[in-house]
């Protein structure tokens, strides 16, 4: 009787310790051009609204206007029921969900490197400005293309890379006046080919005149960890490390420069040349990939620049869909055919009546310029004891096929739209498609997809 009494009591105990409140951090990095989708999916990773609290300019977000395409956030509250039904957490349990998107490749390095990364706190004025920044190795990175397409690639053992979705790209043309930018509508694969290497394409292949053969327009390029970049290289059957020419528009003389030092700056300045949000504030980690632009959004902003001291800005840019809707003088007004081809089936201005963007032209196979978003993260056997810098289990971050746990919510795959696990990414994306008054989808579920492709910019064929 002693026994089982005493038996009784320590299973009392172990259920009450399992059941103490405890905190747990999940820290995001990778792709800018997928942030959108990614901050409405970790919304609904909490039961009710989390409190939300954003990174300033300096650090990759912004000073104010904050959206989901803001670069740099965090969110703080209890688990959803989806992550509390497994017992992984529970409902006395805090989540903290910090992130910072510096790019496709950076990111994907950063994970299997645990290479520290400043991150958003969770304090701070509430749907405003953190009050501080906490340095950690990330759990999760999102790229727009596969680590085999990179000097970076998960092992399988220690991380795992998992298929996300589709991310679709475009190329998008400045808002500068005149003859010149008015008769560009198309971007051929040669074009690309001839100017990615120089940083500019002779207005004279648009107009046909002798006299713009020294008149230029300029390839606006990412930084080198830019999965946009990728895309767009594998695309023009390029590798990671091929020569790229990286112009900068100076927004105080006009005109453009090509940078020859890593120093950063907010915006073109006529020296500066990695231009972003995200500068020595990130442990100068964006310092080390070269000149260009750090995120499509900073990309958008320099396409909406006209003229600077008389100087016409003649410019185009490939950028994810979500970057490019706010270019020009509507909603993806100023996104261009690439050969002939728009990735949507509504063409110019690529959204229906209905208010969603019909990508049908990238799922049946006819629109080439599009890359499978991945997720990279340590695996179940790699996570805790410091080997990778986490304070979630195992059993808690999972993997995507792991019902109940974070990466089993977060990036849960159906074949059947009737069964969508809310707070996956997927179900974020069908609710783009379906819900009036949504956020566009910029982005495609795999279920939808016709046809695949073997690895980044190469044959696309039937599933």
């Amino acid at each position: 009787m002693k026994k089982h009494i005493l038996l009784t009591a320590a299973l009392g105990l172990t259920g009450a310790a399992s059941l103490t409140a405890a905190t747990y951090d999940i820290y995001i990095t990778g792709s800018t051009a997928f942030r959108a989708n990614v901050f409405t999916a970790c919304t609904n990773l909490f039961s009710g609204s989390p409190t939300i609290y954003y990174g300033n300019a300096a650090h990759g977000g912004a000073d104010s206007g904050f959206t989901p395409k803001t670069g740099a956030w965090s969110m703080t509250g209890t688990p959803s029921s989806a992550l509390t039904a497994s017992n992984n957490f529970t409902a006395s349990d805090t989540l903290n969900i910090h992130a910072l998107f510096t790019g496709s490749v950076q990111g994907y390095a950063a994970v299997i490197g645990k290479t520290p990364v400043v991150f958003p706190n969770t304090s701070g004025s509430a749907n405003g400005l953190c009050s501080g920044y906490v340095t950690n190795a990330p759990t999760i990175g999102f790229s727009d293309c596969s680590g085999a397409s990179t000097p970076y690639n998960a092992d399988g053992v220690n991380y795992l890379e998992e298929k996300v979705a589709v991310q679709p790209f475009v190329a998008v043309k400045s808002k500068g006046p005149g003859a010149t930018m008015a008769a560009i509508s198309n971007l051929s694969w040669f074009e690309l080919q001839e100017g990615i290497g120089v940083g500019y394409i002779p207005a004279s292949v648009w107009t046909g005149k002798l006299a713009d053969t020294n008149n230029f327009v300029y390839l606006l390029q990412r930084t080198s960890d830019s999965g946009t970049r990728r895309t767009e290289l594998a695309q023009e059957s390029m590798p990671f490390n091929a020569t790229v020419a990286t112009p900068i528009w100076n927004t105080a003389s006009g005109g453009f420069y090509f940078p020859s030092t890593n120093t950063w700056a907010a915006t073109g300045d006529g020296t500066a040349g990695v231009i972003g949000g995200a500068g020595p504030g990130n442990n100068n980690n964006n310092l080390n990939w070269g000149t260009g632009y750090i995120a499509g959004g900073d990309i958008a902003t320099v396409l909406n620049y006209t003229t600077a001291n008389g100087v016409t800005n003649q410019s185009i840019s490939y950028m994810s869909v979500g970057d490019a809707k706010g270019v020009g003088p509507s909603n993806w007004a100023n996104v261009l055919t690439l050969d002939g081809q728009w990735p949507t089936a509504d063409g110019a201005g690529l959204v229906s009546a209905g208010g969603t963007n019909n990508f049908a032209p990238v799922t049946t196979g006819f629109y080439p310029a599009w890359g499978y978003e991945v997720i990279v993260y340590p695996s179940p056997a790699f996570v805790k004891g410091g080997t990778s810098g986490q304070t979630v289990s195992d059993s808690q971050l999972g993997t995507g096929t792991t019902p109940g746990s974070f990466m089993g919510v977060f990036n849960a795959q159906t074949v059947n739209a009737a069964s969508l696990t809310p707070g996956s990414i997927e179900y974020e994306i069908y609710r783009t498609e379906t819900v009036s008054g949504l956020y566009p989808n910029t982005a495609i579920r795999l279920q939808e997809m016709n046809v695949n492709r073997p690895n980044v910019g190469g044959v696309i064929a039937p599933k």
